[in-house]
């Protein structure tokens, strides 16, 4: 396996969960994502324009183009997601309680790894470190939430029910106090780690420049070329836009843009 030809480096990006690759050769500048101009009558997958130096540049969304959904729709579903989750274990723990006050059968579960959050959180991957980090701290405390209903349950067997509403109580000001703050930080903390940025790519040769939403760039590298795999054996989002590669370091599939055909749409 060789470098593929080339007297540049490769600008690698994530999409999603891919690594996408663009020649530096082309690289004109790397912004962050503000002040789109919105301009009529573009396609769904156009983000609109900036302006750079009195020139109209065009920008694309990279995602949307290739068949993602966009940042935008992302961080929706995750926050309509998330808030449900949060009303979920507001009304469990209320529901714990109303259990204890009419004397009555518990229903709703008590193991953490089987409530709708449990079971989301048990299989979701990411390659978002951030989003991975603040999920790591809903662990404990979304445990210790679930344990409560089954001591409450506990204590009520046992005839200790002002007891049991004391460990509600403390559960309330504590635990789901603590849940009700996570939820919130980590909409927040994501929708605030994803600032995209635009690539603009400038011809060698005519006067043509347009820019490509990227997730975050990650490396300027040489990368192999991939003789083994064809593209549509490592990715169900191939396009006639897209050639395959790797990374040399450790053969991560890395797929190359094709400039020019963004130059030409």
């Amino acid at each position: 396996m060789s470098e593929l030809e080339t007297a540049y480096p490769w600008a690698l990006f994530n999409l999603e969960q891919g690594v996408y690759g663009v020649s530096s050769q082309y690289i004109k500048s790397i912004f962050k994502i503000e002040n789109l101009i919105k301009m009529p009558g573009m396609p769904d997958y156009m983000r609109g324009a900036v302006n750079m130096r009195g020139k109209i540049v065009p920008i694309i969304d990279t995602r949307k183009f290739y068949g993602f959904q966009s940042v935008a729709e992302e961080i929706n579903g995750l926050t309509e997601l998330l808030g449900q989750r949060k009303q979920d274990h507001i009304n469990w723990i209320r529901e714990l309680e109303d259990s204890v006050v009419e004397n009555r059968e518990f229903k709703l579960t008590t193991d953490p790894h089987a409530c709708a959050f449990g079971k989301w959180y048990d299989h979701f991957e990411t390659n978002d470190n951030t989003l991975e980090y603040l999920l790591r701290k809903f662990d404990a405390p979304h445990k210790r939430i679930h344990k409560v209903g089954v001591e409450v349950r506990q204590l009520v067997d046992q005839g200790e029910r002002e007891k049991a509403f004391d460990v509600i109580r403390k559960a309330k000001n504590n635990e789901l106090i603590q849940m009700i703050k996570l939820f919130d930080t980590l909409v927040n903390d994501f929708t605030e780690s994803k600032r995209e940025l635009a690539i603009v790519l400038e011809h060698p040769k005519q006067n043509l420049e347009i820019g490509l939403t990227v997730d975050r760039v990650i490396a300027i590298e040489p990368i192999l070329e991939d003789r083994e795999n064809s593209l549509d054996s490592v990715t169900h989002k191939s396009h006639e836009s897209l050639d395959l590669g790797k990374r040399s370091k450790d053969q991560t599939p890395v797929f190359i843009i094709d400039e020019n055909y963004f130059f030409n749409l």
